[in-house]
């Protein structure tokens, strides 16, 4: 890779899944980066590019189509640096189960995405429950810190936590198969779940908070080395994003490629497509905001 007529720098191309160490949990993760990054520089390299880190769907671990196109995705936490989760006695307090369940993630030649997510989600709500106690009930410092996240983050983050809550308690299922009001986006529905679902959108934007925190001081350790992220220019359908941008998508067709040397039928990804003439109105709106949650992570 080349920046500038003279300055030439070497670097690779690795997922954040794909580097886990001895210490994460049968995952790469945030922490991980730092580890890496120090070995690529000790190595004489100066770049890392990653693939998305976004959020993906709990039954289809690809980066390319995520959840979300703005939230960090929880499974990539280092639990190790979780304040509440060493508060609550971290590994070393883990139920009995817990602790098979995390010894056999970390074993395995490749990732369970299932199993990892679900032993993070367990010990994530723990963590939670210990913060919501001692940090969000008394108002503490740390509490503030939330706080302020929420609020620096609302214009991406308000849309999020309340789909991610609903998308839960609807059992994982799409957004299309919702209930009318909420899947229409009716104010006086989403004033009332928001309502009902406090506690779980609360848990959702905690999650945010940690993972930018971690994201954040990560950065701070990679010294040399650059960063570089990787921004699919689609969406999934069954996203908080196209559920909170419903009029920007179309929903007669899906995204893909024609034929070509690589397939004879071509490829359908799924994918909705965006609705250009309604973008081009809003001057683009949800690009630029997209393109915006991404300078924050990468530059």
């Amino acid at each position: 890779m080349t920046s500038g007529s003279n300055n030439r720098r070497a670097g690779i191309l690795v997922p954040l899944f794909s580097m886990p160490s001895a210490r994460s949990w049968g995952i790469g993760e945030i922490g991980d980066l730092e580890r890496m990054t120090a070995w690529l520089a000790d190595s004489g390299q100066c770049l890392l590019q990653l693939l998305p880190i976004t959020e993906t769907l709990p039954h289809d671990p690809s980066p390319y189509g995520a959840l979300s196109g703005m939230a960090i995705d929880p499974q990539y936490i280092s639990l190790e640096r979780v304040e509440d989760f060493a508060a609550i006695g971290g590994e070393q307090r883990l139920e009995p189960h817990l602790r098979a369940a995390l010894d056999r993630v970390r074993s395995l030649p490749a990732i369970d995405y299932r199993a990892v997510r679900e032993l993070k989600q367990i010990s994530l709500r723990q963590s939670f429950e210990h913060f919501v106690t001692t940090e969000w009930a008394t108002d503490s410092k740390r509490a503030a810190s939330l706080k302020g996240f929420a609020t620096e983050h609302a214009w991406w983050l308000d849309d999020y936590a309340l789909f991610r809550a609903l998308h839960a308690r609807h059992e994982e299922r799409p957004w299309t198969e919702w209930p009318t009001p909420v899947r229409t986006r009716q104010p006086r529905a989403l004033e009332a779940e928001r309502l009902a679902l406090r506690n779980e959108i609360l848990f959702r934007t905690y999650l945010q908070w940690i993972a930018g925190e971690q994201w954040q001081a990560a950065r701070k350790q990679m010294n040399s080395v650059s960063l570089f992220g990787d921004l699919p220019f689609m969406v999934n359908g069954d996203s908080a994003d196209v559920w909170s941008h419903q009029d920007e998508f179309g929903d007669a067709g899906s995204v893909g490629v024609p034929p070509d040397a690589f397939s004879d039928i071509g490829q359908d990804w799924g994918l909705p497509p965006y609705l250009w003439d309604v973008l081009r109105e809003r001057d683009f709106d949800w690009l630029r905001s997209r393109a915006r949650r991404m300078a924050q992570l990468f530059t």
